[in-house]
């Protein structure tokens, strides 16, 4: 009888090297190119508004005799004055640094409040349905409908212009959005099995809304609030430009460039500076939110 011995094999699975970080870094820029760019213009951003009295080489508001020149006008960029000085004498570059800090403010602390206001109605509205759906429908349409702008100009000139009415202002009415698309994530997320689970094992409403369907719209809810970051920031411009935003002489974008359009013609680097810092920051917020976007959406998950 022949002795048969079995045959063993061993297989050694050597794990995938992976690549370089410099090739991997390269790759997620390639695939994601959006949310770099956002992220360093934000970072930028931040660093200038957080570090403002240590950037900035001058008080913003200071008035600087060799600011204006032997016949009234203001001072051309120099050593001194990078960016020149606007027509009182003050430095441009101080200002525009400044004036991060107030955007920044507005801009986050107005979408914050937009965010609380509408992810509560939003989740309200899409899980109880019926009469209260109907009703939270209709206040939404009802904000929607009247122009955003508008609508801020004629709610800051009841509060009297300040940097806390501008931010309350924004926020109280920028919610409509916000609550139109956790509506619709709510209304198909209560329907899965894993929501309806919960409800037959006796959950709460509360236990619902708050720690099972929340999570799961927290996805749109960042990049919303992103893009909202942007808009806000750009509403305070358009508001401070009108003269009924931030007051002088605390530095804002918007009432720079109105200053600046009044002296374009013999000074037009007090117009161009705030214009482009303004542009890059609402640029910064759109691109970070729709790099996030794309993050975010499962069909763009690569391996």
């Amino acid at each position: 009888m022949i002795d048969v011995q079995p045959i063993t094999s061993s297989v050694v699975i050597v794990p995938k090297a992976k690549p370089p970080l410099r090739k991997r870094a390269w790759k997620s820029f390639r695939t994601f190119p959006m949310i770099y760019i956002g992220s360093a213009i934000v970072l930028i951003l931040f660093v200038f508004a957080v570090f403002s009295p240590w950037i900035a080489p001058h008080p913003y508001a200071k008035q600087f005799s060799d600011g204006i020149t032997a016949n009234g006008m203001p001072t051309s960029p120099n050593h001194k004055f990078i960016w020149g000085a606007d027509a009182l004498g003050r430095d441009v570059f101080s200002r525009v640094i400044y004036g991060s800090r107030v955007s920044l403010e507005v801009g986050i602390l107005a979408s914050v409040i937009n965010l609380v206001i509408g992810v509560t109605l939003g989740l309200i509205s899409g899980y109880f349905g019926g009469i209260v759906d109907t009703i939270i429908m209709r206040v939404t349409d009802t904000v929607l409908a009247f122009p955003f702008l508008i609508f801020n100009m004629a709610l800051v000139a009841i509060l009297s212009p300040s940097i806390t009415n501008v931010f309350i202002a924004i926020g109280i009415l920028g919610w409509g959005v916000m609550t139109r698309v956790v509506r619709g994530q709510v209304l198909s997320l209560k329907e899965f099995d894993y929501v309806q689970a919960e409800r037959a094992l006796g959950a709460s409403n509360s236990r619902i809304l708050f720690k099972v369907i929340l999570p799961n719209v927290i996805g749109p809810v960042i990049v919303l609030s992103m893009l909202n970051v942007g808009l806000n920031i750009l509403t305070e411009a358009g508001l401070s430009y009108l003269g009924i935003g931030i007051q002088p002489p605390t530095p804002s974008w918007g009432n720079m460039i109105n200053e600046g359009l009044q002296a374009y013609q013999y000074a037009p680097w007090i117009l161009w500076y705030p214009g482009i810092a303004l542009l890059l920051s609402v640029l910064g917020f759109n691109l970070l939110g729709d790099g996030l976007r794309d993050i975010l959406d499962p069909h763009n998950v690569t391996h």
